[in-house]
């Protein structure tokens, strides 16, 4: 009797341990497939602010250039200087789509991205002069891009900002 007990209390006792073990495996599993999603999601979030990061600091130094147009008498770079600006914001937005998340980052990145096509096709416009061009309509129109594509990548990022 007292070996039957004692067998019986070994059994009972190995098969509280395996489901406490299996129990204790399936937490580890789930802790490491969080922590793997965690991560995942940490490196989505860097690299997109990397990506956008790089577009808005080339898009922001073609708006910069061109700010001058229409209030300076001289501006400070030439026309196909600018543009060539552009282009290499241009050259930094495929990355930006690439890894946008957001459908609200998306249109105005694309948003952003007409803009630059529209001003650089008037700055590349040799049938009008400097003075003719809408230089005031491009100027509202590069900052307002800018703005939207700016709000909706903190939004999606997000970035807390205070003003």
């Amino acid at each position: 009797m007292g070996a039957i007990t004692t067998l019986s209390g070994a059994t009972l006792g190995g098969a509280i341990s395996l489901v406490i073990t299996r129990q204790q495996l399936k937490a580890a599993h789930a802790q490491r497939a969080e922590d793997a999603e965690r991560d995942e999601h940490r490196r989505s979030i860097e690299r997109r602010f990397s990506a956008y990061a790089d577009f808005l600091d080339k898009a922001r130094s073609f708006r910069n250039a061109l700010r001058p147009y229409g209030s300076q008498p001289v501006p400070l770079l030439a026309p196909k200087d600018i543009s060539a600006l552009a282009r290499s914001a241009h050259a930094a937005s495929p990355l930006a789509f690439l890894v946008v998340e957001s459908r609200r980052t998306r249109v105005a990145l694309g948003e952003l991205a007409t803009a630059m096509s529209d001003i650089q096709r008037d700055l590349d416009d040799d049938r009008s002069g400097p003075a003719d061009k809408p230089w005031a309509d491009l100027n509202k129109q590069i900052k307002s891009a800018l703005d939207k594509f700016e709000d909706a990548a903190r939004e999606e990022l997000e970035v807390r900002w205070t003003p």
